[in-house]
């Protein structure tokens, strides 16, 4: 499994690991003021590589068929698009982008190129699972943003369950000339 940074002034020259941002100090006034912790294989993940953006990526989601607009799909495969790195996991705690959309005790740590986030819990029941959510910024509980489906028991089960397509790669949509130098294997 491999890793490359997530920049954010790529075209800019953001061209290395050197300006991926170090959360740690971050996280820690998170989970003060919050009164919460991470998981210890998120935690550690942030602390290692701050989001980025992983290959393979493909998973099965399991929301299911979705109905969009005039067209239902029905596949079940999707891709992580960008694992978020904590400031983007941050600002969505605040409501910055969903508003009350997202469910209570739920972080927005991944997205995919569609209408699929990927959320992690920290309510103690189902601490650290990774679970699919069609985002919306209605109200979490009305308006038909009731419902997210698991994904895997914690972080690492689900970056383990992360694969390719045998018979039609996506390396190569993943793949930019500058991972050869930049990309590492993501172990945590």
């Amino acid at each position: 499994m491999k890793i490359a940074p997530y920049t954010e002034r790529w075209n800019e020259g953001e061209r290395d690991w050197s300006f991926v941002e170090d959360p740690r100090s971050d996280i820690e006034q998170w989970e003060r003021r919050e009164s919460l912790l991470l998981p210890p294989d998120y935690r550690h993940f942030l602390l290692k590589f701050n989001g980025g953006s992983v290959y393979p990526r493909l998973f099965k989601n399991t929301i299911g068929p979705l109905q969009l607009g005039p067209y239902v799909d029905n596949s079940s495969e999707d891709y992580v698009d960008l694992i978020h790195n904590w400031k983007t996991v941050e600002s969505h705690w605040r409501g910055e982008i969903y508003g009350e959309g997202v469910p209570p005790k739920h972080l927005v740590i991944a997205e995919t190129p569609g209408p699929v986030q990927l959320l992690m819990s920290l309510n103690s029941a189902n601490f650290g699972a990774v679970y699919s959510w069609v985002h919306s910024t209605n109200k979490w509980g009305t308006d038909g943003n009731t419902e997210i489906f698991p994904q895997a028991h914690n972080f690492k089960v689900f970056l383990h369950s992360l694969y390719d397509d045998q018979e039609q790669s996506d390396y190569e949509s993943w793949h930019l000339p500058i991972y050869d130098k930049l990309a590492r294997e993501l172990d945590i």
